[in-house]
């Protein structure tokens, strides 16, 4: 299990121009080459949002829903590839949030 937070409390922003804790770098920095692993290890990788007091939704879209847009892996992938632990009960709405990012890219 990877947590969010570990790489900011206040993640925010799709690219560098957005500031440093960005979607685009957890991406390319974290998912993407923790979602090959697990794609060659055959198992889940399980992404906690405990611990993040705040996200921005561009954020969201842009590191999860842009493993889409940019090719790295495809909808039927990640469902069987990523777990997404909420955390607590009010961050269900961001765990659904991902899904519908996800799901909506192309």
């Amino acid at each position: 299990m990877i947590s969010i937070a570990d790489f900011s409390t206040y993640p925010s922003g799709r690219d560098a121009q957005d500031g440093t804790y960005n979607g685009e770098r957890y991406r390319n920095e974290i998912l993407v080459p923790l979602l090959q692993d697990a794609q060659e290890q055959g198992k889940v990788l399980c992404v906690s949002l405990k611990g993040v007091l705040s996200f921005g939704s561009s954020f969201l879209e842009e590191a999860f829903g842009g493993l889409i847009r940019t090719g790295k892996f495809d909808k039927d992938q990640l469902k069987k590839l990523l777990k997404i632990d909420p955390g607590k009960p009010s961050f269900t709405r961001h765990e659904k949030a991902i899904w519908n990012y996800i799901k909506e890219a192309k």
